[in-house]
Parts: structure tokens; C-alpha cells; sequence
């Protein structure tokens, strides 16, 4: 009689025990999917929005860019490669801002002390431009040229002592192709002088060097008539932007005179034009008689008196010893 109620009380003791360790677990369990779902729910947010706010920057980025090329009166060559180059820059430096936002932001949802990193992260930007100054001194070379529209990709140009096609054009760097076909490589943060020999349009500039004896009027005239109606010309006529000039005698060298023809072409259309021009004048010149320029030299020789060694005037003899 006495052992049943020691047996129920020990049941019910147990089962209390159990009881209160399992509404215990139960508490941490709910307590901890609390404190993980949270910041599970709110990374998941700071990911999605950040997801958004890429696709925004992209889209604003390509829009702003279509409206600049329908609005612009630029050469569509010269504004796409500007405005493409621009856009990658803006678009890559709205990209890298919002992730490092996302990151820290999701790391300080999970506890992380971030106060840390951002001192780290200042610490090492400060190392990363005292060591980087040569690069970033290219990437606002480059940015500069692009976004003053100095030369493209296509253009020809001479930066210092090299010259070439502009065959690569990016922040960093600007490749040129040589008319040998070497391809030169210069850092934008390099360059200084830039000369751009086809930007909007060009020159055919022909130097014109005759004898002399030759009758400048009468060539000036040959000239002239090889450049009137050039603009309507069937093989350089849609090269040609405006009728030629000769600007007249331009130096007077020891055995030429030199004469200077110009013609405004458009860009990368002058050597043709040039071509065409010497092709031209050689054949008019020939045609005429006027010869090409050859150094001329005039030996002047002084008879020497034999007996005194002096010398003697042009058209006197010398004295012999006998007519002393």
C-alpha cells in the first residue's frame, strides 16, 4: 500500500522534469529560430535591394547614354566610344559602391564588428595609393582624354615620338599601330603633347620646289588649274572638303624655289589627296618643260702669275720671264 503512492509520486516527479526540460528546449529552440530568422529575413532584403539597385544603376546608365547620342551633333564615331567609355566607368564605380555597402551591412547583421574593418579598410587605401600612384595617375590621364573627346580609337596621332592609329583606347592605356605595323603601347598618365592629325578634318599639304630659271608665274598658273574643281574631281573629289590654295612662294633655298599648295580634306583623306596631287603636278610639270630642281655650282678658276704665284685677274695672261 505504501510503495503505489511512492511509485506515482516518483512518476509524476519525472514527468514534471521532463516536462520542464522539455518547454526549456523548446523556449531556446524558439529564442534561437527568432534570432536567426531576423537577420536571415533582413540579409535576404539587403540582397535583394542590392540586386535592384544594380539594375537600376545599369539601366539609368544605358539610358542617359542613348539620349546623349540622339541629342548630340558630335560624330557618332568619336561620341559612342566617349560615351561607351564614360559609361563603364560610372557603372563600374556605382557598382563597386553599392556592393561594399551590401557587404558591410550584411556583416554587421551577423554580428560582426565592422567599426574594425573600416579602420583596416582606410589603413590599406592609404597604402594602396601611395603605391598605386603611377596607376591612378593613368586612370585620370585616361578619363580626361576620353571625356574631352582628345583623339579615339581610328583617329592618327603622335604623342611624343610615337605615331600611329589609334587602335586601343581604355583608362589606362593607348595602343598605336605604326605604319611599319609595330604596335606601341603608352601610358595615359604619360602623355603631355598629343598631336591628333585627323580630329573633324584634315590638310593635303604638296611643297612645290622648281629651278630658278623657272617662270613662277606660269607655274602658280599650272597650279591653279590643277586644284579648280577639285571638289567635283571623280577619283579624290569626295575626299575634298573645299577648293585649293597656293599660298605662294614659301622659301627660297640654294638651288629651289619652293611653292605651297593646300586642300582641306577629311579626316585620314589627306595622304590620298597628297598622293594624287605630286601624281598630277609631275605629269603638268613634264608636259610644260619645267624641269625638277638640281643643285647647280659655278667654278669660278683664277689664272696665277708663275713668276710673282699671284693670282690674276679673270681674262689676264700670266707673264712669262722673258716679257717680264
Amino acid at each position: 500500500m505504501l510503495i503505489a503512492p511512492l511509485v506515482a509520486s516518483a512518476i509524476d516527479e519525472s514527468v514534471q522534469e521532463v516536462s520542464d526540460r522539455t518547454d526549456r528546449l523548446v523556449a531556446l529552440a524558439l529564442d534561437l529560430g527568432a534570432r536567426a530568422i531576423g537577420p536571415a529575413i533582413q540579409i535576404l532584403m539587403i540582397v535583394v535591394l542590392s540586386l535592384v539597385l544594380l539594375r537600376l544603376l545599369r539601366s539609368a546608365v544605358r539610358r542617359t547614354v542613348s539620349r546623349v547620342m540622339e541629342r548630340a551633333d558630335t560624330p557618332p564615331r568619336e561620341l559612342a566610344s566617349k560615351a561607351n567609355t564614360l559609361a563603364n566607368v560610372i557603372e563600374s564605380a556605382g557598382r563597386m559602391l553599392i556592393l561594399i555597402v551590401a557587404g558591410m551591412m550584411v556583416l554587421s547583421r551577423l554580428g560582426v564588428n565592422i567599426a574594425p574593418l573600416l579602420a583596416s579598410a582606410g589603413i590599406a587605401g592609404i597604402a594602396i595609393g601611395l603605391g598605386g600612384q603611377s596607376l591612378i595617375k593613368d586612370l585620370i590621364g585616361g578619363f580626361f582624354i576620353i571625356f574631352e573627346t582628345q583623339y579615339g580609337v581610328g583617329d592618327v596621332v603622335q604623342i611624343g615620338d610615337a605615331s600611329g592609329v589609334v587602335e586601343q583606347l581604355s583608362l589606362r592605356r593607348t595602343g598605336l599601330r605604326a605604319v611599319d605595323g609595330s604596335f606601341i603601347v603608352v601610358p595615359n598618365g604619360d602623355i603631355r603633347t598629343v598631336t591628333n592629325m585627323t580630329k573633324d578634318w584634315s590638310r593635303a599639304v604638296v611643297d612645290v620646289a622648281v629651278p630658278y630659271d623657272a617662270d613662277l608665274n606660269k607655274v602658280i598658273g599650272i597650279l591653279q588649274r590643277l586644284v579648280a574643281g577639285l571638289e567635283e574631281d571623280p577619283v579624290v573629289g569626295d575626299a575634298v572638303l573645299g577648293p585649293g590654295e597656293i599660298t605662294g612662294v614659301e622659301a627660297l633655298e640654294a638651288s629651289q624655289v619652293k611653292l605651297r599648295l593646300l586642300v582641306k580634306t577629311k579626316p585620314m583623306e589627306q595622304w590620298r589627296v597628297q598622293r594624287e596631287l605630286r601624281r598630277r603636278i609631275k605629269d603638268a610639270f613634264t608636259e610644260a618643260g619645267i624641269s625638277a630642281p638640281y643643285p647647280r655650282s659655278v667654278t669660278l678658276i683664277h689664272p696665277v702669275d708663275g713668276n710673282r704665284g699671284e693670282r690674276l685677274p679673270l681674262g689676264d695672261t700670266p707673264r712669262t720671264a722673258e716679257g717680264g
